[in-house]
């Protein structure tokens, strides 16, 4: 919703510079170097078989000439003033609004699973109401192996569709860290047109009955993890995870982990408190 209000502006923007010459409205001519971010963040979290690169997208409001604005790279980390690099333009064509700046970096100067923060920012100033600078966060991914597999039953698909949802689904572990594990594309792997690969549920477990989140918790200790679901015709669904013992964790005589949890989305709650499950073979 953000890139399409932003579109909208935009285009009052425009129509009103193309009236300002047959009225008295005391407007902006945008300038066409005045180069912007959709977003003042962005994240990437670089596993083995991704580029060392991340791309992020770039406009201006004035798509008159061909012109090069000059791109500005500071690294939070003084030390990793070299693991970052990108072209010394970002370039727009003549009649284009957009155009993009490819930020590479190098992963072996990176600890794996810290932030490593590089701000993207254009030197001219700008009286446009977007941001001129933006932050990348890279993460170096840890290095996953498969660890096992098993049945996945989806509580909040379920309830979504009025069925069972149930896939194979394999339970990943990472080298660097033997009690950190994930379930990767876990809502892709439905089956569904409706979901996004990349987006994977990650916990932590020490082999007994208890399991525990490295998102962000809430007031009630309960977590948001994006599913790469997307509901037909509005957003994203989340899962809401309550990791309290008493409501999930792992049952060594079935196999079986629970994941107690409703799933929402910005227009209201999809499905109400149920579980997700797997059951390793």
């Amino acid at each position: 919703m953000k890139n399409i209000k932003a579109l909208f502006l935009l285009s009052v923007l425009f129509l009103a510079a193309a009236c300002s010459e047959d009225t008295e409205m005391n407007t902006y001519p945008a300038r066409n170097d005045e180069a912007f971010f959709a977003k003042s963040a962005y994240s990437y979290a670089v596993s083995g078989d991704l580029e060392d690169a991340y791309t992020i997208p770039v406009q201006r409001a004035n798509a008159n000439g061909d012109v090069s604005v000059p791109v500005i790279l500071t690294a939070a980390n003084p030390d990793q003033e070299f693991a970052f690099s990108a072209p010394a333009t970002v370039d727009f064509v003549d009649g284009s609004l957009t155009s993009t700046v490819k930020v590479s970096f190098d992963r072996s100067q990176f600890t794996v699973g810290e932030e490593n923060v590089v701000t993207v920012s254009f030197p001219e100033p700008t009286q446009l109401p977007y941001a001129a600078t933006c932050k990348l966060t890279v993460v170096r991914d840890y290095t996953w192996v498969k660890w096992g597999q098993g049945t996945y039953e989806s509580g909040v698909l379920s309830s979504i569709f009025g069925e069972k949802i149930i896939w194979t689904q394999v339970i990943e572990r990472a080298e660097e860290a033997q009690t950190l594990y994930r379930l990767p594309n876990f809502y892709h792997n439905a089956g569904t047109r409706f979901s996004e690969a990349g987006y994977h549920l990650t916990f932590n477990w020490d082999g007994g009955a208890a399991v525990s989140f490295n998102y962000p918790a809430d007031e009630y200790g309960c977590v948001d993890v994006e599913t790469g679901w997307i509901y037909p015709g509005y957003t994203m669904v989340y899962m809401y995870i309550d990791p309290a013992p008493e409501y999930s964790g792992y049952d060594a005589n079935t196999k079986q982990f629970a994941f107690n949890c409703y799933g929402w989305m910005t227009a209201g709650l999809v499905a109400n408190w149920t579980y997700d499950t797997l059951t390793l073979e």
